[in-house]
């Protein structure tokens, strides 16, 4: 039996379900709607009591607190389960429900269930609607778990039981909430069984359930019988405990009169007058009686107004306006036929048959939607979805569209969903399409079908059956339609469409259904009354009906401008063939060198000109919305010869200024893509791409990269590398990478976006073999570099390479294989500075790069090919990350750049340079010309960034004298040598600085570092010091060299009371500074600052402990002279032993850097740059063995006080040598020796008494030591 769908509007009534327990229950609810002469009541059953259940849901919203411990085990719950609660919920209509126990009054591991059950209460069917843990909804909570949650649960009519359960168990408290599915902000928990079991089976794993618990669980779980139907147990007949029903009493209000008695939930009370109000109220009849009256509720049936359009708004455009508006609410049958299953309209003229149909009234394309459900699970059902019967009028064809998403459970190929219609008066169902479960799911695709042969109506059902429900998740539809190119069916009140009205007369040619419209040819700056109206089909044989018009007042206005002018040549000469292009507006001269760029945007333009052979000229041009066009002339010049390669090196208020001149190099560009990009390529992961380019001519400087992408690339912290390999070994990038770029934003959009890179500062040069210019995606989103695949070049394989693992490094033909489709040249472009040998921009076969723009590709994925125009380029792209400030994202595609041909001078044409300053904003100021190559420039004061270009200025026969285009522009910061405080003057406080410098006791910027390194040889030291006090004192400063004709001989020497150590240096000539390390071991050794042998008025000697063991020293003279010495000894170190007495200090001289009278470093070899130190005895003397008595070792200690002649002897006790332990000059110190117990010819000794007795020329002492075996 079909069941009548109701309006969204009985939820509010009919939802909120009573717990009876008197006899002769009313209707649930009522409501009225009112029609055409007629009145529409509808009501919903009467409900019983609780069922199976122990608490029944007796409110809405419902709110209960309780326990399930001492409840029982009652219900089936899937998983692991334990003691449970029933709530019963009675259904009157299809209605959705939300679910949770999400409340801090919840305190255990919960779980909830939705079942059925029949009369007797022991064949309990879950509805598959099951959640354990709602980590979504519930994010905070006392419960070991999150509280359990069931949101956007819908239920047809029928009586349910929600169960509350625990997890393995557990018991505790619970508070539940039940209400009517109303806004989630999104939260969407999907509350099938089949989707959250997944995520209980790793919960019980963690706590260590076993796997044949979990596998029994599982099989339980995913049992189809668990969730199929019983025979009646989810009917919504009425409850026998409310009576024996007979049928429903319809009273007219006003007279108390019964209209109809009827079986079914709806009546039309025809016949009525249209503007007055009818009331009702409603009671079930049984056979023991009339239950209560239900409330009293009214409606006004009312004649047809044609409803108009709404929301009308007008956006105006240069002679246009353009009309938006919305729809009128339509509730009338007819073709076209909308629904999209919002609340309203004739969605309750849907029927469906069967309990899987639902109303979803939160998925959808967009939500709602029907949706075909799996559960309750049925076997070998039969269930359809019916569209209302469409009236076609005299149309005998139509299109059935829709949107349909099918989810996948098991692939049995034995569920099925067939589209199916009749018409006229059709028996049997047309089958359009039958769909299957054989293969995988799909989202939301559009289903359309054109239907010829039609008569008088058209019926629609969506045909749903097979063998198990359990099978699929579901089948869901959305966006129907009925259309037809005759549109109408010419029904009374079938909306028809819209006239549109300009100072009420109509504009439009034919009614027409689209919400917008367009008024074109208007006169800017003049008021229109623009009308909208909605029309509708009229009796017949009468007018259509049409709305009142909904007007609005607007006026066009002049939204673009234009520009136009004439090209010239110096001699005023109108030029021919020359492209003036704006963005994507472009115009060609003709030979009277007119232009005109129309419909330009309000504002600023960029207006660029171009001529093969002259300078390319740009001008910002302010364009006015306006009739009159604005003026804009250009004047062009012949394209001279510039000069290149400018650099700048900074003075003490001056900048030096050098460049290259015309001819013998100059700028050009080589890539190895065509004109078109027809692909993308990236992979999304920590991939590399890179173009091996390989040059005409050597040497050449690196300057500038192009690199292009598209097709949705989203690389957001993307590196760029150069790898050179000077032998052109062809086996990808080798040796270390130079970084150009060590993070960047180079995503795009599906068009094309060209991202320009300016490396001129990179310094990188290639004198020979190949550079590999290298792009890395870094793991940061797919790269998406343009690809060029067609026509296939074959000789540019090895040009291309890429690394998926950033070592192993293979063409992308290699790579892929050789597909075609991702097989390509790289968009990547490289611009040099040098010879070109050519005239012209080359790749590396010798073909030559045409003067071809790039042009943008429209890419969906790799190898999508759909080419746009060049001209219709024009990027508005932004990337979200900063990128660094030498990547620009270019506004037009990028035009190569090739060295020009010179036929029209020679170098005796020159007549000089010229030199300009460019300020922050790139204007220009005249500086000084000159015939040679270079030039030195005031700039002052120092510290500030100054900037300048060179051009070159020509005498021609045709146009006279001539300027070339400006060079490049170079930039410096001029600064005095050795001011390291920014004052512009060298003094003693710069020196004092860089001491501490070298010291380490401060840290240089890096333009301190520039400044003080005065000698250029990037390292901060004692020679800069020097040079920087010749500075000071009126000399100049010197880029030092070592006079390799001296040498210095260095040395430490321990001074007699070994309390000091002396630095020694024999050198005849002067030494004016110096500055060496100490090394140490500081656990023995103190070391303190050293003292000048001779101190003087301007000498300075400072000292910096580095860490434990290390001392840095810096020795100058200030006043400019040299550091006085005694006996070569220049400095006293002093020191203090603080080892025991066998202990042995260690100390070195290292780094050692000495400047002589003229500033040059001093060449040296230190001779005794090491020293032992030992503490002295005061006295002799000899000290017992130990250990004694021994076998068969022991040790002697004795102590010299003196140099000299020292022997140390072993004798027995007959006076006979036994053994000589030492005989030799020996320092004084402590000493220790052993004796093994041998002869000095090895022979071990007997066991007996010994003597040992050492003996010097001031001493002389002897011991008893005794051995045992």
């Amino acid at each position: 039996m079909k069941k009548r769908l109701t309006f969204s509007i009985f939820i509010l009534l009919n939802s909120i379900i009573l717990s009876q327990d008197e006899e002769l229950c009313p209707p649930a609810g009522i409501n009225v709607f009112g029609g055409d002469a007629e009145n529409i009541i509808s009501w919903g059953e009467p409900v019983g009591n609780i069922g199976c259940g122990d608490y029944a849901v007796d409110d809405m919203p419902f709110n209960d607190q309780g326990t399930n411990a001492g409840m029982g085990d009652d219900w089936p719950v899937t998983g692991s389960q334990g003691e449970d609660v029933a709530y019963t919920l009675n259904v009157s209509v299809t209605t959705t429900y939300d679910f949770t126990l999400c409340s801090n009054n919840t305190d255990y591991d919960s779980k909830l269930e939705i079942f059925t059950n029949n009369e007797d209460c022991v064949l309990p069917v879950s509805t598959g609607n099951y959640n354990d843990d709602d980590y979504t909804n519930c994010p905070d909570y006392v419960a070991p778990y999150p509280p359990s949650g069931l949101w956007g649960v819908t239920l047809t009519p029928g009586q349910y039981y929600v169960v509350v359960d625990g997890f393995g168990g557990a018991t505790g408290n619970y508070e539940i909430s039940i209400s009517i599915t109303g806004e989630r902000n999104g939260n969407y928990v999907n509350n099938s069984v089949k989707t959250v079991w997944p995520l209980e089976v790793t919960k019980m794993e963690q706590l260590g359930f076993s796997q044949e618990m979990i596998d029994s669980h599982t099989s339980e779980t995913m049992n189809p019988i668990r969730y199929s139907t019983q025979q009646n147990t989810n009917s919504r007949e009425i409850p026998e405990e409310c009576g024996t029903f007979l049928c429903y009493r319809v009273y007219d209000a006003a007279t108390n009169t019964i209209l109809i008695c009827t079986e079914d939930l709806v009546f039309t009370h025809a016949e009525l007058t249209n503007g007055t109000e009818y009331c009702y109220y409603l009671t079930t009849l049984y056979e023991e009686g009339e239950s209560e009256p239900t409330e009293t509720v009214c409606g006004t049936p009312s004649t047809f107004e044609p409803a108009p359009p709404t929301n009308v708004y007008a956006e105006v455009w240069d002679e246009e306006v353009s009309l938006y508006w919305t729809a009128p609410d339509i509730n009338n049958l007819g073709v076209p036929y909308y629904e999209s299953f919002d609340d309203g309209g004739l969605l309750d003229l849907w029927l469906v048959d069967g309990d899987n149909w639902i109303y979803d009234e939160f998925t959808g394309n967009p939500e709602p939607a029907f949706r075909f459900n799996w559960s309750p699970t049925a076997q070998n059902y039969d269930q359809s979805l019916y569209s209302p019967v469409i009236p076609l009028g005299t149309l005998t064809q139509a299109t059935i569209a829709f949107d349909l998403e099918f989810d996948n459970w098991s692939p049995t190929g034995a569920e099925y969903l067939a589209i199916e219609y009749k018409t006229g008066s059709d028996v049997e169902w047309t089958v359009l399409e039958e769909f299957s479960n054989s293969g995988d799911g799909f989202s939301f695709t559009n289903q359309s079908y054109d239907v010829s042969d039609l008569s008088n109506n058209l019926f629609v059902r969506f045909h749903c059956y097979g063998t198990t429900t359990f099978d699929i998740n579901w089948w869901m539809v959305d966006n129907f339609s009925i259309t037809s190119d005759g549109r109408q069916s010419r029904n009374e009140y079938d909306f028809l469409g819209y006239n549109v009205y300009v100072n009420g007369n109509l504009d439009n040619d034919g009614i027409f259904d689209s919400t917008n419209y367009t008024v074109y040819g208007l006169d800017n700056e003049l008021e229109y009354t623009f009308g909208v109206t909605a029309v509708y089909e009229g009796a017949d044989g009468e007018e259509n009906y049409e709305s009142d018009p909904v007007n609005i007042v607007a006026q066009s206005v002049y939204v673009y401008g234009d520009v136009t002018g004439v090209i010239t040549d110096p001699n005023d000469s109108p030029l021919d063939s020359v492209i003036v292009s704006s963005g994507s507006v472009s115009d060609t001269t003709g030979p009277d060198g007119l232009y005109t760029l129309w419909n330009l945007d309000v504002g600023i333009n960029t207006v660029q000109v171009r001529r093969s052979g002259f300078y390319t000229t740009t001008a910002e041009v302010e364009v006015l919305a306006q009739a009159d066009p604005t003026l804009q002339d250009f004047v062009i010049s012949p394209d001279m010869p510039s000069p290149v390669g400018l650099n700048a090196d900074p003075l003490d208020e001056q900048v030096y200024l050098q460049w290259r001149q015309p001819g013998g190099v100059d700028f050009y560009d080589m890539a190895y893509y065509d004109d078109f990009f027809e692909a993308q390529i990236g992979c999304g992961a920590p991939c590399s791409f890179g173009v091996r380019f390989t040059l005409p001519n050597y040497p050449a400087l690196l300057t500038g990269l192009v690199m292009s992408f598209q097709g949705g690339a989203s690389a957001v912290a993307a590196a760029v590398d150069i790898y050179l390999d000077p032998d052109g070994e062809l086996n990808g990038p080798v040796g270390d990478p130079i970084n150009l770029i060590a993070s960047a934003d180079l995503s795009a959009p599906d068009e094309l976006v060209q991202y320009q890179f300016d490396v001129a500062g990179s310094g990188v040069e290639v004198t020979s073999g190949d550079i590999y210019v290298v792009v890395h995606e870094n793991g940061s989103g797919f790269l998406g570099i343009a690809n060029d695949i067609e026509p296939q070049t074959p000789e540019y394989y090895d040009r291309n390479w890429v690394t998926t693992d950033g070592v192993n490094w293979a063409t992308i033909n290699d790579i892929v294989g050789g597909d075609p489709g991702l097989t390509g040249n790289f968009g990547i472009l490289a611009q040099f500075l040098g010879a070109p040998g050519r005239t012209f921009s080359l790749n590396s076969s010798g073909n030559i790069t045409e003067h071809h723009n790039s042009n943008s590709v429209d890419i969906s994925h790799f190898n999508v090919e759909s080419i746009s125009d060049e001209n219709n380029f024009i990027n508005t792209f932004e990337a979200e990350n900063t990128n660094p400030e030498n990547i620009t994202i270019l506004d037009y595609p990028y035009v190569t750049r090739n060295p020009v041909t010179y036929t029209m001078v020679d170098r005796d044409d020159l007549i000089e340079y010229r030199v300009y300053q460019v300020d922050e904003e790139g204007n220009e100021t005249f500086m000084v010309s000159t015939t040679d190559t270079f030039a030195t420039v005031d700039a002052s004061p120092n510290y500030f960034e100054y900037c300048y270009n060179v051009s070159a200025y020509w005498s021609t026969d045709d146009y006279g004298e001539l300027e070339s285009r400006h060079s490049n522009i170079a930039c410096t910061v001029p600064y005095a040598l050795g001011d390291v405080d920014f004052d512009s003057d060298t003094d003693i406080n710069d020196v004092l600085i860089v001491v501490d410098f070298i010291l380490e006791e401060d840290y240089p910027t890096d333009d301190e570092f520039r400044n003080v390194d005065v000698n250029m040889d990037e390292e901060i030291n004692i020679a800069d010091v020097i040079i920087m006090v010749d500075i000071i004192f009126g000399s100049s400063a010197r880029i030092l060299n070592s006079d390799l004709d001296e040498l210095a001989y260095v040395d430490l020497v321990l001074d007699q009371d070994r309390n000091n150590i002396l630095l020694k240096i024999d050198y005849d000539g002067l030494i004016r500074g110096m500055e060496f390390e100490l090394d140490y071991n500081s656990d023995i050794l103190g070391v303190e600052p050293p003292n000048a042998i001779n101190h003087t008025d301007n000498l300075i000697t400072s000292s910096n402990l580095m860490n434990n063991g290390k001392l840095k020293v810096v020795v100058a003279d200030l006043g400019g002279g040299a550091i006085e010495h005694t006996d070569q000894s220049y400095l006293l170190i002093p020191i203090n032993f603080n080892g025991t007495e066998y202990d042995i200090g260690s100390i070195a001289i290292e780094s050692i850097k000495l400047v002589g009278f003229d500033g040059m470093s001093i060449n040296h070899i230190s001779r005794s740059s090491n020293l032992d130190i030992k503490p002295v005895p005061s006295i002799f003397a000899l000290h017992q063995n130990y250990p004694n008595p021994f076998n068969p070792i022991t040790e002697i200690k004795f102590d010299i006080s003196e140099a000299g002649l020292i022997s140390l002897t072993v004798y027995n006790i007959n006076g006979q040598k036994v053994k000589t332990l030492e005989n030799k000059k020996m320092q004084p110190g402590y000493y220790t020796i052993q004796w093994d117990g041998r002869n000095d010819v090895g022979k071990a000794v007997s066991t007996g008494t010994y003597f040992y007795s050492l003996r010097t020329t001031q001493y002389n002492h002897t011991k008893k030591m005794i051995l045992l075996k």
